[in-house]
């Protein structure tokens, strides 16, 4: 047999990432509010910290043990610009059409952190306001491409429910001319739309997966809210707020790993499938957090080959 498997089993169908690229997080001892701290991390590492198993929270507290009794910085934070529709149906949008809004004068004030969900008034504007309050709603119907006004009161999550079991969706309002015929079912009543927000989210783009919540939290009031690491336990706080950080990833711009590949086709030519291996190593890369601007590319020998054979000595 040629070479070693490391990374790859070539021919197989089966590609091993073993745990070589552990999350690196690094304590900044600087105090600075959160959109400071992440645009630090951003310019010296790769973005603020973030974590999405039990094994990336231990290794992060490890690494601030020595402040695990102040309130560090990470890159969770409230995402008051995360509106979307219920309805994600492709091609139901056209160009700027899941972005059309119509809200009141003095609507989107998230108040408390908790207005998550759309009300559309009598009025035709729009307010934010708890998911968990009781309203009639409006639901659309694919097959006959109609609005349709329910009248019984539900939480916003309840006529998301009903919506789809009987109908398509909660309402998506794409434009003035639907906003209007919305407006003209209703009778003097707020009124359920499809519109809501997913409150928390990370600033590197990762999946908000892992809870690790102190009790009682979150629970902010701030019109702005970020996430700070304590004890080991996430706390929110005003973004405004000055704290040491932690962020994650290497500091240096680029990083040379060898790989080895096992060749279990003697026929086969390594050289011819670089870049299908490459794309199948960033498809495996991405699974683990890869960053969607990060360039993987292949350094050639000083003869333009990518791969040298090795042999390895039978026992």
């Amino acid at each position: 047999m040629e070479g070693t498997t490391c990374l790859f089993l070539l021919l197989s169908g089966l590609f091993f990432l073993p745990v070589c690229f552990p999350r690196r997080y690094i304590l900044i001892r600087e105090a600075l509010t959160w959109t400071e701290a992440q645009r630090y991390c951003r310019e010296k590492f790769t973005d603020l910290a973030s974590v999405s198993s039990e094994q990336e929270s231990e290794q992060l507290r490890e690494a601030t043990e020595e402040h695990d009794e102040d309130h560090l910085w990470i890159g969770l934070y409230d995402d008051i610009d995360s509106w979307r529709w219920s309805l994600e149906e492709e091609g139901y949008y056209g160009e700027g059409e899941a972005e059309f809004r119509k809200w009141h004068s003095k609507a989107y004030n998230n108040i408390h952190g908790t207005q998550t969900c759309v009300l559309i008034s009598q009025d035709g504007t729009w307010n934010d306001l708890i998911c968990s309050a009781s309203y009639q709603f409006v639901c659309y119907s694919d097959s006959s491409s109609s609005f349709i006004l329910v009248t019984e009161p539900k939480t916003w999550t309840e006529a998301q429910r009903y919506c789809r079991e009987h109908y398509t969706d909660l309402a998506s309002v794409r434009n003035q001319s639907e906003n209007d015929q919305i407006k003209g079912l209703l009778k003097n009543r707020y009124t359920w739309i499809g519109l809501h927000r997913d409150s928390w989210g990370w600033s590197d783009g990762r999946p908000y997966s892992l809870r690790k919540w102190a009790t009682g939290r979150p629970k902010s009031g701030f019109w702005t809210s970020c996430t700070v690491l304590h004890k080991g336990l996430w706390e929110d706080m005003n973004c405004d707020a000055e704290h040491y950080f932690v962020c994650q990833g290497d500091p240096v711009k680029k990083r040379v790993l060898r790989v080895q590949v096992t060749r279990k086709d003697s026929t086969v030519n390594l050289e011819e499938a670089a870049a299908a291996l490459l794309w199948q190593f960033r498809e495996r890369l991405k699974e683990h957090g890869l960053r969607e601007d990060v360039k993987l590319t292949w350094r050639k020998q000083p003869d333009g080959k990518i791969f040298n054979l090795e042999k390895r000595e039978k026992k």
